[in-house]
């Protein structure tokens, strides 16, 4: 059991991920950042779905608008349904081996970045469909790391 109280993990996880969320690229790789944020709330609530509730998903999905900048609600929604998978998941997901958990991300990747584009096409915006599948294998490329990450605070 941790020694850090929970709400103080919760924020130095979230605080890593948007600063990976806000590190520049160049032009032509902002298209290929994942989504750092719903990384680390997939992760979170994989290691710790006790802890966590929608309301927790809601306001991280709120942070990620406002780092974003995109219209209020966007990220929320996502973030609330691919959370809410991982919790309704979470007593088989503690079970699992590694290979497994990177099929979840992977599947939660391409979920959460599905879930945008459709709220950006409502939204008049245009997102390049051809462009998540490969996202989703990034951030199965990222899991090992933040996987260690969260796994280290839980020490």
């Amino acid at each position: 059991m941790s020694n850090v109280p929970p709400k103080f993990d919760l924020a130095f996880c979230f605080s890593i991920a948007i600063l990976l969320q806000l590190v520049p690229l160049p032009i032509d790789m902002m298209e290929y950042r994942p989504n750092f944020i719903l990384l680390m709330v997939v992760m979170v609530t994989l290691h710790h779905p006790e802890r966590h509730d929608l309301k927790t998903y809601a306001v991280a999905g709120l942070l990620a608008d406002a780092v974003n900048g995109t219209s209020f609600g966007h990220f929320m929604l996502v973030y609330v349904l691919c959370g809410g998978v991982v919790s309704l998941l979470s007593r088989w997901t503690s079970y699992f081996a590694s290979f497994y958990r990177v099929c979840v991300v992977f599947s939660l990747s391409l979920l959460g970045s599905m879930l945008q584009g459709v709220i950006a096409k409502m939204q008049g915006l245009s997102t390049p469909i051809e462009f998540m599948p490969t996202l989703a294998l990034i951030s199965v490329l990222f899991f090992p790391i933040i996987d260690r990450l969260v796994l280290r605070r839980d020490i």
